[in-house]
């Protein structure tokens, strides 16, 4: 979690989907507010932090998060995807537990099934449990727990098994034995019955996309500088999604990892840059290969165009949540919680639910333009541009409660500095959260940077864009 949404989150005090600890509470008692966690959205427990937000820290940071990745797993069935991590704030040890929302309701916690109500975890009704069943029967049915028609265990890479769960378990994300294939199959849902399912043949498939046309992607390269509809390159991949992720990686890096030179005014050497941030491009990806709805028998594609790249998975946004809101904090529910699973213990992602935010700070660090997500019932795009794209001013909604504030008290005429625009947040911010801000403002066309240096000052343009 960055130290701004830190900020936020304890500024609005516990919730629905917040929960103020502090230290020195078992992993017994984290448990029952994670499975109302999973049972009720989502949320994230801040362990540190008293209950009027006041950020008191944790002793031993890096031991409790240890004993809560360790303690955890065995004491919430069925098995579900969270994170655990520790970061600092003012010099004191915070540790964060992230819980997107289950997919296989009802948790159970010590016997219990738990439910948020306000602020609290509290024992689920009879009526809630009968409707949380109700609820569940469902998700046996969803695409990634079906079995693979067609497929068994001997259509899996067992090198590409045996080689994840060693780095799950030198990772200790993972608890069992390095030895076992099966147990690791069977405990993450992915083999049952002597059948495998989707998700498996997804996954770890010598040949998925035999089965499952849908697996396959696509990658187009458009000529620069050329019409017509012939292609500079149409390449398929149709690996499982553990070696594809790689495949695509190296080819991005061959094709789409150009660099461009520029002289600034302040410098006569040469500034080098990639014209894409990689980690963004290989986060984009990730996002796709793990949220798309597999269901559909469309397949992702990655285009690479003279001005941008796009990247096109089958699939709208999960219900309540907008193109805008993924440049923000915001609850994950993931669409195919065992793939994510997997890639999470494999190491490709770090924190379900953040790689967008990752993205826009990736391409803000390289000084683009933010990408730009679309959504339709059918179908996601995120769009990444170059230095050189001409852009549309970025939609109002788009833009965070700060850069909104900003705006406001930025008038035609009443130029500010960064250091005004500090003061003017309160001082709650840090720098560089400051300069994202500016840049994002000036990206998207909503303010113009006059002078160099410190006297740099930001206004509004003189002719407001439509």
């Amino acid at each position: 979690m960055k130290l701004e949404d830190f900020q936020e989150v304890i500024a609005k005090g516990e919730s629905k989907n917040v929960e103020f600890k502090t230290g020195g509470v078992p992993p017994e008692v984290i448990a029952k507010s994670v499975c109302a966690f999973l049972n009720s959205g989502g949320g994230r427990i801040l362990i540190g932090v008293g209950d009027k937000g006041q950020v008191v820290g944790v002793k031993d940071a890096g031991v409790t998060t240890r004993r809560l990745q360790q303690r955890l797993p065995h004491l919430i069935s069925p098995r579900a995807l969270w994170t655990v991590e520790h970061m600092q704030v003012d010099k004191r040890d915070i540790v964060i537990v992230e819980v997107p929302e289950g997919m296989d309701k009802p948790y159970v916690a010590g016997g219990a099934i738990y439910l948020r109500s306000g602020k609290d975890a509290v024992p689920a009704s009879r009526d809630k449990i009968s409707a949380l069943i109700q609820k569940g029967t469902g998700t046996s049915q969803r695409w990634e727990r079906q079995m693979a028609i067609g497929a068994d265990r001997v259509d899996l890479d067992e090198k590409l098994i045996r080689e994840t769960v060693r780095m799950a378990v030198k990772s200790k994300r993972w608890q069992g034995s390095s030895n076992n294939t099966d147990a690791f199959l069977h405990g993450l849902g992915l083999i049952a019955n002597g059948g495998v399912t989707n998700a498996a043949l997804i996954l770890f498939g010598k040949r998925p996309s035999q089965l499952l046309p849908q697996a396959r992607i696509r990658l187009l390269v458009m000529p620069k500088g050329k019409t017509g509809n012939r292609y500079a390159l149409d390449k398929s991949f149709d690996s499982c999604l553990l070696r594809v992720a790689d495949e695509i990686s190296a080819t991005l890096s061959l094709h789409a990892g150009g660099v461009e030179s520029r002289f600034s005014a302040e410098h006569w050497q040469r500034d080098d840059r990639q014209i894409y941030p990689m980690t963004a491009l290989r986060e984009g990806v990730m996002n796709a290969l793990v949220h798309r709805d597999y269901s559909s028998s469309g397949s992702i594609t990655i285009s690479i165009l003279p001005d941008s790249l796009q990247i096109s998975n089958p699939g709208g946004l999960p219900e309540g949540l907008k193109p805008a809101d993924l440049k923000r904090d915001h609850p994950s529910v993931p669409r195919n919680p065992d793939i994510a699973h997997v890639c999470f213990l494999r190491g490709f992602i770090e924190k379900v639910g953040r790689g967008t935010q990752r993205i826009v700070e990736d391409c803000r660090e390289a000084r683009l333009h933010d990408p730009k997500w679309q959504s339709s019932s059918l179908e996601t795009i995120l769009t990444f541009f170059t230095p050189a794209s001409g852009f549309a001013q970025t939609l109002v909604e788009d833009l965070n409660d700060r850069q909104q504030k900003i705006l406001a008290a930025i008038q035609e005429h009443k130029p500010l500095s960064a250091n005004d625009v500090a003061k003017l947040l309160g001082g709650e911010v840090t720098d560089r959260t400051v300069r994202n801000d500016l840049q994002t403002l000036v990206n998207g066309q909503w303010l113009v940077r006059r002078g160099r240096g410190r006297s740099t000052l930001y206004v509004r343009p003189k002719k407001e864009l439509k």
